[in-house]
């Protein structure tokens, strides 16, 4: 149902004109008060339309309706129900009927239109899901109570929040079914048109506490990345966000997955930029074999602050030194990197030195960074690290949050699919019961 312009002219019109007339008649003391006024008559408005509807479409069933065993049901009494919807809870009455035959009974408008009597509309369902990948559902319940007026307790928004992440959790199972059949496979063939030309993906992983330990969230991104105009940056676009906590093995088939919902086996160009985390490059060499393999410009830096640290006690000293060897490193001089930092060996930043040595000597191949940027490669894993600072330390790592697996995993893919405007916040939920 979609009202016209011009019926939404008219309506806007008549309830500008009937709340003018109620302002009239009553003394304004300030703008808060008009503003919060003029929401809870609107509020009303919408309890009342949305009941007169429903009772109306009743109203279109006759005395008997077909009932399942073939015979008829007949109307035995009208019953009232209970919706909570953005406008609050709507009161509505609607017929109940029962079979003579089998004594079956139905309420056929609920079951028409998906109403559950005493749980939430499809639309408060999605507001409650956003307002908890949002913010702590406490926080949420009373963000919820300022913006829509409508009290619900922060269980409700919970309940709410990772039954979209459950949702979320069975497309992505259903991907990796799909994924794992050959059948199904071949016939993707014949339907694949364009494929990406470059397609990024990145890993990491990140603790969040569960119970009284805290257990690895491994996130997952895909995108594409645009330059930016008159400048050495780059801009990450279509991302798509996946996580999980589960071992790497597992993890691998969300990634296959994924992958092969955006192409990735297809693309004409696939580059991973990661940090160097061994689990993250043993799945993309068994999965993606032919990508480019990238260690994070960044992740690469961070392992000589602590050497200058400890040599250098002088300022410009330590600038010096820094900028001499990220030089080497920017123009993938690895082994004269290395070099430099096996002199360190036998100093007191021997500890921090030979890190150093172990993390350039197994990512040589990965930090080609000259030749990447050649190639217009991006060498920044920026993308997966503002997930994991957008999905884990922003929601789940919040002051006081202690999480079960089940919680922490349906929440996470909940934000996951919120932040990459995912399609299943844009389909119907079954409700869940208010509590």
């Amino acid at each position: 149902m979609d009202f016209s312009i011009k019926a939404k002219e008219a309506i806007s019109t008549a309830l500008a004109s009937e709340i003018s007339k109620l302002v009239d008649t009553n003394e304004v003391k300030d703008l808060t008060s008009l503003e919060n006024s003029i929401r809870a008559v609107l509020k009303d408005v919408g309890l009342q339309v949305y009941e007169k509807v429903l009772e109306k479409e009743d109203k279109k069933l006759g005395k008997e309706i077909h009932c399942e065993c073939g015979r008829m049901s007949r109307r035995i009494s009208r019953r009232a129900g209970k919706l909570m919807t953005v406008f609050g809870w709507v009161t509505y009455r609607r017929s109940y009927y029962g079979c003579t035959q089998c004594g079956e009974k139905q309420i056929p408008l609920d079951k028409f239109w998906h109403i559950h009597p005493g749980e939430v509309s499809p639309v408060m369902s999605k507001l409650l899901a956003i307002a908890g990948v949002e913010a702590a559902f406490e926080r949420s319940r009373r963000n919820l109570k300022e913006f829509l007026l409508v009290e619900v307790s922060d269980n409700t928004i919970r309940k709410h929040t990772q039954q979209m992440g459950e949702k979320q959790a069975a497309i992505e199972a259903q991907w990796i079914k799909e994924s794992q059949d050959e059948h199904w496979l071949q016939n993707r063939e014949r339907r694949i048109r364009d494929v990406p030309k470059r397609l990024y993906g990145s890993m990491d992983g990140v603790q969040v506490p569960i119970g009284e330990e805290w257990r690895e969230l491994k996130i997952l991104t895909w995108y594409r990345v645009d330059a930016i105009y008159g400048q050495e940056k780059h801009r990450s676009q279509e991302i798509s966000y996946h996580c999980e906590i589960a071992p790497a093995q597992e993890f691998g088939d969300l990634l296959w997955a994924t992958g092969v919902k955006r192409l990735a086996d297809k693309a004409k160009e696939l580059v991973f930029v990661c940090d160097g985390a061994v689990w993250i490059w043993n799945l993309v060499s068994h999965y993606f074999p032919n990508a480019v393999q990238i260690v994070d410009w960044y992740h690469a830096c961070e392992y000589l602050a602590p050497i200058a640290t400890v040599l250098f006690s002088e300022v410009s000293e330590k600038k010096e030194w820094l900028q001499k060897i990220k030089t080497w490193l920017w123009q993938g001089k690895i082994k004269k990197v290395i070099q430099e930092c096996q002199k360190h060996l036998h100093s007191l930043a021997a500890d921090a030195a030979q890190a150093a040595i172990t993390y350039y000597s197994n990512n040589q191949h990965r930090m080609k960074y000259a030749e990447y940027r050649k190639k217009g490669y991006a060498i920044g894993s920026g993308t997966v690290e503002s997930a994991c600072k957008q999905i884990a330390t922003a929601r789940l790592k919040i002051a006081g949050a202690r999480w079960t697996v089940e919680g922490a995993v349906a929440t996470a893919k909940a934000r996951a699919a919120w932040l990459a405007n995912g399609e299943v916040f844009n389909t119907f939920t079954r409700p869940a019961t208010i509590s």
